[in-house]
């Protein structure tokens, strides 16, 4: 698990959360930092990112990437306006996630996602 986030408040406090919840999670403050660590082999499953970074690539441009060069990767962007939101949706199909939100329900969709690629019994 990633939280890509600008804002360090908001970063460790989810963070934090998600480790609490029993996540192995990684931060990262940009795009470009996140596909650093994703490029240098460390096994992430999900993202969790902001449309909003600093840098060149916003949570939009993270998550094209993402889809094209790291199979399995989840992405869920999260932002606080409305018109944002409904693209993120798009792109995503665990999002979009609307700002303020509470820790609990991005490990609800967190749970979603792994369900889905959780290897069928039998």
């Amino acid at each position: 698990m990633m939280v890509v986030e600008q804002d360090v408040l908001v970063r460790m406090t989810v963070a934090d959360y998600l480790r609490e919840c029993g996540y192995r999670v990684v931060e990262a403050i940009t795009g470009e930092e996140a596909l650093s660590i994703l490029g240098a082999g460390l096994k992430v499953d999900t993202i969790l990112s902001a449309v909003k970074l600093p840098g060149a690539m916003d949570g939009f441009a993270l998550a094209q990437r993402i889809r094209e060069g790291f199979a399995g990767v989840e992405v869920i962007l999260t932002t606080g306006h409305a018109m944002t939101a409904k693209k993120a949706g798009e792109l995503c199909e665990q999002g979009p996630g609307r700002r303020p939100y509470h820790p609990h329900l991005i490990v609800d969709r967190l749970k979603l996602l792994l369900e889905k690629h959780r290897p069928k019994p039998g």
